[in-house]
């Protein structure tokens, strides 16, 4: 008795998922077997709600009706050799019907998780990510959702996203988030035949009146000073020269790497050795978060690029190496890996966070690295074209609106001031 009750319990604290994956790699499901089982008791539920007659008729063919409201008697006849064929079509055709049917009914709620893995086959497993964030946040919760696109009309999705605009205070940003959503999947409903139109399309938003104003953040905020950076490489060298044991011991070294490079996270845990030649760097890969999984391309549009690195990043690159020939660590792969594996992600972006942490100042994550790194260059005199390129920036105004800070605290500032009017 208390055997059976503690299968019970098992049962009750273990997830449907997690059964049925047991099941599976036990051999005690035959996937193809229940496949067929489901086609059998789909075909049975059709034929047993057919409402005509099967018949042989005396020519030997099968035959029978459906529903047909355009023909004069209000059905039409279907006619096969052989009764398997006659089920066959029958089959096919309440598919059909139900297939219709489905497009009548379809919502933006139903279509949604067929739209968004159509989506994930061009986009990035982050951009999917922020999609479901924003579906949650806006969509999933709102009566629209659940109206029949087909009904949805132009003044419907006018007020709708007005009002959505007003309550939530969205910026350009924001609205082009989540209007994404609503606009492509009109957009997939059409390419199925469901609509004719999208007539979201249609809908005209007045950014310079409804939309809130953007405001560029707080440059502390958004970078790290001259006297942060000091101190942080501090505590970086200080963790690289006295933590042998770890496992990601240098992880320090890519930390700073990307004040020196502008790379992105991902991009610094996926560089390999064969991708310096000399003294440039090629950014080609990247690992994805939260998978670590290597991809063989960068984030967004620009394609690889090439970054010059200063002596100081060289450094960094041989004192890695040293390390790795050191403790017997592969010293031809990753080359901030102790291993055959990349760096974790995590590993760095925890590192930002506790380094600030130490410091005592408010928590900055690695991407105001990257912010850092392109201020500095612009603040050297850097041409801004090139500071573009070396940062994967398609267009100049990126760099400029969301890179551009300045690091100088308000004594240095006034100092300039003075110097710049005499």
């Amino acid at each position: 008795m208390t055997e059976v009750k503690n299968i019970d319990n098992l049962i009750q604290n273990t997830s449907a998922e997690e059964i049925l994956q047991f099941l599976l790699s036990s051999g005690s499901i035959d996937l193809d077997g229940i496949a067929e089982q489901l086609i059998r008791a789909r075909r049975e539920k059709i034929l047993g709600s057919h409402p005509y007659n099967i018949y042989q008729d005396k020519d030997g063919r099968w035959r029978t009706y459906v529903k047909d409201t355009e023909s004069r008697y209000g059905r039409k006849a279907i006619v096969k050799a052989t009764r398997e064929k006659l089920e066959e079509a029958l089959c096919e055709y309440y598919s059909e019907l139900d297939e219709e049917t489905r497009k009548r009914n379809a919502t933006l709620a139903s279509l949604y998780p067929k739209w968004l893995e159509y989506k994930k086959l061009h986009v990035e497993k982050t951009t999917v990510d922020r999609i479901q964030r924003d579906w949650n946040k806006y969509y999933d919760l709102d009566q629209i959702v659940h109206k029949k696109i087909k009904d949805l009309t132009k003044l419907d999705l006018d007020t709708w996203v007005h009002e959505m605009i007003r309550r939530y205070g969205m910026n350009k940003h924001k609205y082009t988030n989540f209007s994404l959503i609503l606009r492509q999947e009109l957009d997939y409903a059409v390419d199925l035949g469901i609509i004719k139109n999208n007539p979201f399309r249609e809908v005209t938003v007045n950014a310079k009146r409804v939309l809130v104003s953007e405001r560029k953040k707080p440059d502390e905020t958004q970078v790290f000073t001259k006297d942060e950076l000091q101190k942080l490489e501090e505590m970086a060298w200080k963790d690289f020269e006295t933590k042998h044991y770890c496992k990601h011991q240098l992880t320090p070294l890519a930390v700073m790497f990307m004040f020196l490079t502008g790379a992105r996270v991902g991009e610094v845990c996926a560089i390999r050795y064969s991708d310096i030649k000399e003294d440039m760097l090629t950014i080609c890969r990247m690992i994805q978060y939260p998978s670590n999984d290597v991809v063989e391309h960068t984030k967004g549009t620009f394609g690889d690029r090439v970054i010059p690195l200063v002596p100081r990043a060289m450094e960094l690159i041989r004192e890695a190496k040293k390390r790795q020939q050191e403790e017997n660590a592969p010293d031809d792969g990753y080359v901030f890996s102790m291993d055959e594996k990349p760096l974790l992600y995590t590993s760095v972006t925890k590192a930002f966070y506790r380094y600030c942490r130490e410091m005592g100042i408010e928590a900055k994550s690695s991407h105001k690295a990257r912010k850092t790194f392109v201020s500095s260059l612009i603040d050297g005199g850097v041409n801004i074209n090139t500071v573009r390129q070396i940062a994967g920036h398609k267009d100049e105004r990126t760099t400029l609106n969301n890179y551009c800070f300045d690091r100088s605290d308000n004594k240095e500032k006034k100092l300039r001031m003075a110097k710049a009017l005499g």
